[in-house]
């Protein structure tokens, strides 16, 4: 479903981050990352080839707003996986944002991020 897709993973929570690496690579994905901070990961989008990103809305640096901005500008297809609430920022910005809730359902997780590559702009 995901092989070959590089995925970013900007995930603050190390064992979530870790549980997340492993679902991604058990069906053959590449993961990117992960990295706990907006910075890390601006600068990874900014450098990688990314098919698809999994983001946590609360990051080591505060909010997860100013990654998602530039996945978004750089065209990255974004999951939001969180036990929270998008911030209200966000949902006005991308009200259908696709959010997978924590903790993670791994055949739900892996469906998700296969329908985002799918439909993703070439």
């Amino acid at each position: 479903m995901l092989t070959g897709r590089r995925v970013l993973i900007v995930e603050d929570e190390i064992l979530i981050a870790m549980e997340l690496m492993d679902i991604v690579e058990d069906v053959n994905g590449r993961v990117v990352g992960p990295v706990r901070t907006n910075r890390d990961a601006i600068r990874l989008i900014e450098h990688e080839h990314l098919d698809a990103a999994i983001l946590d809305l609360n990051l080591a640096d505060g909010e997860a707003t100013p990654a998602a901005h530039r996945l978004i500008a750089a065209r990255v297809p974004v999951l939001v996986c969180t036990a929270g609430v998008l911030p209200r920022e966000m949902r006005l910005a991308w009200p259908d944002l696709p959010i997978q809730r924590k903790p993670v359902e791994p055949r739900r997780l892996v469906a998700a991020l296969a329908s985002l590559c799918e439909r993703a702009p070439a």
